[in-house]
């Protein structure tokens, strides 16, 4: 029987070269040698893109550390500051039982305070009740003509 001999065992056995390093271009001062090198850029007009790093960096940086405070309350309603106009606007947004309500209320309280009970008279000598605010009795009887169609 014959051995076969192997095609590469006949190649002299030797350590690999190692190729020296090229020095760089601005450290020798020489010419560059690549193509990219040799192009010149006139104006940038777009900024770089930041690397993800930073750009993560950045995000967690900008992220508060305390929640927003919340906004101030609205002042309370007051009807008072209302003009005549917004008032009217207010009365003809509400519907028909709302409405009917708020009359009936208003009606109460201006009953109410245009002529007081005498039994909220706290007088000495038990006189009788004092008199009914002057204003209040002229909105009840404007009231009254509006409702009732007439004019007074």
């Amino acid at each position: 029987m014959s051995v076969q001999r192997l095609l590469f065992d006949d190649l002299p056995e030797s350590e690999p070269v190692r190729k020296p390093r090229r020095a760089r271009a601005s450290a020798t001062g020489a010419a560059p040698s690549t193509m990219a090198a040799q192009v010149a850029v006139d104006v940038v007009r777009e900024a770089a893109p930041l690397p993800r790093a930073a750009a993560m960096a950045a995000s967690v940086v900008t992220l508060p550390l305390a929640p927003p405070t919340p906004p101030p309350p609205p002042p309370a309603f007051d009807p008072a500051a209302l003009s005549n106009a917004e008032l009217r606007a207010l009365v003809q947004a509400l519907p028909d039982q709302r409405l009917a309500h708020l009359l009936i209320e208003a009606a109460r309280e201006l009953k109410r305070r245009a002529v007081p009970d005498s039994g909220d008279t706290d007088g000495e000598d038990g006189e009788g009740a004092t008199e009914p605010n002057p204003a209040l009795l002229r909105a009840a009887r404007q009231a009254v003509g509006e409702l009732s169609g007439e004019d007074f």
